[in-house]
C-alpha cells in the first residue's frame, strides 16, 4: 500500500494518473499542501487559469474523499523526533512517520524527503508506479 505526499498527488493528477491512488493513503496535511500549490500555480507564478484553478480544487476534493487519510494527532513527540533527528520539517516528518506507523511505501517526487525517508521506509517516485 501507498502513502502519497502532496507532491505525488499533484504530479499523479496533473499526468492524468488517478487509477494509482485507489486504495492509497495520505496525510489530512496534504489537503492543505496540494491547495496552496494549485494557488502559487495561478497566483505567485501565473501558470494556470482560475477556471483550472478551480476545475484541480474539484478534482482533489474527489480524490481526497477516497484516499485515507492519517493525521500526526496524539504522535506529535514522535514526529518532532524525526524532524530534529534528520533535520526536516515537521511535515515532511510526518509523511516518514505515518508510514513507518502503518507500514507503507512512500510515494514522493521530493528527492531531499526521498533520501532521507528511505533510511526508515521504503520509498517510490510517482513514475516508479505508473510505469
Amino acid at each position: 500500500m501507498y502513502l502519497y505526499d502532496a507532491n505525488a498527488i499533484l504530479n499523479l493528477v496533473k499526468r492524468g494518473e488517478l487509477r494509482v491512488l485507489l486504495g492509497g493513503h495520505t496525510l489530512d496535511l496534504a489537503i492543505y499542501e496540494t491547495a496552496n500549490a494549485i494557488w502559487k500555480e495561478y497566483h505567485l507564478l501565473k501558470k494556470i487559469r482560475i477556471e483550472i484553478v478551480y476545475k484541480l480544487i474539484e478534482l482533489l476534493s474527489k480524490i481526497f474523499n477516497i484516499l485515507d487519510l492519517h493525521t500526526i494527532r496524539g504522535f506529535e513527540k514522535d514526529v518532532m523526533d524525526i524532524a530534529v533527528r534528520e533535520g526536516i520539517t515537521i511535515y515532511d516528518a510526518s509523511y516518514i512517520y505515518i508510514a513507518m506507523k502503518n507500514n507503507l511505501t512512500l510515494v514522493t517526487d521530493d528527492r531531499k524527503l526521498m533520501n532521507i525517508a528511505k533510511k526508515y521506509v521504503n520509498i517510490a517516485t510517482t513514475s516508479d508506479i505508473t510505469t
